[in-house]
């Protein structure tokens, strides 16, 4: 058996398939008359609430964020000034350091110094 020595020149190029004369020249006036024709939307009318939407919804954003530091830091805070004056007070120590304190953690303190 003969090895050819390369296919592509015994089949040739060509494919079978062949685009007729002018026809891109003409494609896309064939299909703009095959389109249906649409009615375009009309423009929205862009008004003083479009535009300081956004930045109300920031200023409501802030207020928000404001408001949950409030309630979830500022009893953190007051209570920090309160052990902040107990401890200038040293007549007060004593009981500020009784108030917070459970009796298991008095006893172990106690216990702790007996040691």
């Amino acid at each position: 058996m003969k090895k050819k020595e390369n296919i592509l020149e015994q089949v040739g190029r060509n494919t079978g398939y062949k685009v007729p004369e002018g026809y891109f020249e003409q494609f896309t006036a064939r299909m703009t008359e095959q389109l249906p024709e649409r009615d375009l939307p009309k423009p929205e009318v862009v008004t003083t609430w479009h535009k300081l939407r956004p930045y109300l919804y920031m200023a409501a954003m802030f207020a928000g964020i404001w408001l949950m530091l409030q309630v979830f830091v500022a009893p953190v805070v007051e209570a920090d000034k309160e052990l902040t004056a107990a401890i200038e007070q040293e007549e007060d120590i004593e009981e500020y350091m009784l108030y917070s304190m459970d009796d298991y953690t008095i006893f172990e303190t106690l216990y702790a110094d007996c040691e």
